[in-house]
């Protein structure tokens, strides 16, 4: 397993840093940016520095992953169809974001993907995994134990991981914005994910897992303060469905709460500013997400990321010692 590992680790390294400088160089030659083009953003920060850097780069971390998975796969004849469940949710995510960047991108409309639009093709994605996962009987354990007894469990069944694969997808939208943040907490995510599926014999998963790890790795070369590309909606929605599967597969889908705790008090934050706002016309926090109020203060995004980078990666060494047993 150790060497299977490994090579997931170091293919999936090599794939994403030969690809993101090509990445790179094709957005520059063109002329696209990414979506800090008015030199001032929404959160009150001056975010002039960033004007002429491409996004997109989440394209190469999740063909690389996935990329690195099947050849793992093959080298070591590993036959499973459940690699359908990473291939699905990280590829249906990541095309929904890739849509977004590319209105952006392209076709210069701030707003990308609109929210209604947006949010019908989350959902769309969410019930074909979904329909996946309860035609092959995955084991449940998503949802409460007392919701079996109604007489239409399997719709609440489904409603639920519709909730979930939305939610998580767009609480990793929230997290990213600022540069090295997201990667590092996704990569410690999978990394700790990909250590409990060790213990849990969970094959499939593990080499996903570090495939994920290596190509977070090799992304945040390029993606560290200050970034020479951003993920973009491709790959922060889709790193968030993966975290979602892996949640659901190793049937600890409750540990997600922990191990994505920060990608959930930012969502919150997200939500009780927006509502506190809309009735009461007060704001709770500086700014939201909860990362934008540290940035707002003054504090460099080096500085945030220590910070952010230091707490997850205390969850998440908590997360696997009471997950692991």
């Amino acid at each position: 397993m150790i060497f299977q590992i490994f090579s997931a680790l170091l293919i999936g390294f090599l794939i994403a840093f030969a690809a993101i400088p090509f990445l790179i160089g094709y957005l520059t030659s063109r002329g696209e940016v990414g979506v800090e083009r008015s030199g001032k953003h929404g959160f009150g920060v001056d975010t002039s520095g960033k004007n002429g850097t491409p996004s997109m780069g989440g394209v190469t971390f999740i063909l690389s992953s996935l990329f690195a998975t099947l050849i793992v796969m093959f080298l070591f004849r590993l036959d499973s169809l459940n690699i359908i469940f990473f291939i699905v949710s990280f590829l249906s995510f990541g095309l929904i974001g890739l849509i977004d960047d590319a209105l952006k991108v392209f076709y210069h409309r701030d707003e990308g993907f609109r929210f209604i639009p947006k949010l019908i093709a989350q959902i769309i994605s969410a019930a074909l995994i979904t329909i996946i996962l309860v035609a092959v009987h995955i084991p449940d354990k998503l949802t409460f134990p007392f919701f079996r007894a109604l007489p239409l469990y399997f719709l609440v069944q489904f409603i639920f991981y519709l909730v979930w694969f939305v939610g998580w997808s767009n609480a990793a939208n929230f997290v990213d914005g600022i540069d090295g943040l997201l990667a590092g907490i996704a990569l410690l995510i999978f990394a700790g994910y990909g250590i409990i599926g060790i213990k849990e014999n969970q094959n499939l998963m593990v080499i996903f897992d570090f495939s994920v790890v290596g190509s977070l790795l090799a992304y945040f070369i390029f993606n560290r303060p200050k970034a020479k590309i951003f993920m973009g909606d491709c790959g922060s929605m889709a790193l968030g469905a993966g975290m979602a599967i892996n949640a659901i597969f190793l049937q600890h889908p409750w540990s997600l709460l922990w191990f994505g705790l920060i990608l959930a008090l930012d969502t919150i934050s997200v939500m009780i500013q927006v509502l506190v706002y809309h009735f009461f016309h007060v704001r709770v926090f500086p700014v939201a997400p909860l990362q934008h109020s540290f940035q707002r203060a003054g504090w460099s995004e080096w500085k945030i990321d220590s910070l952010f980078w230091t707490i997850q990666l205390i969850i998440t060494v908590i997360g696997v010692f009471v997950w692991i047993k």
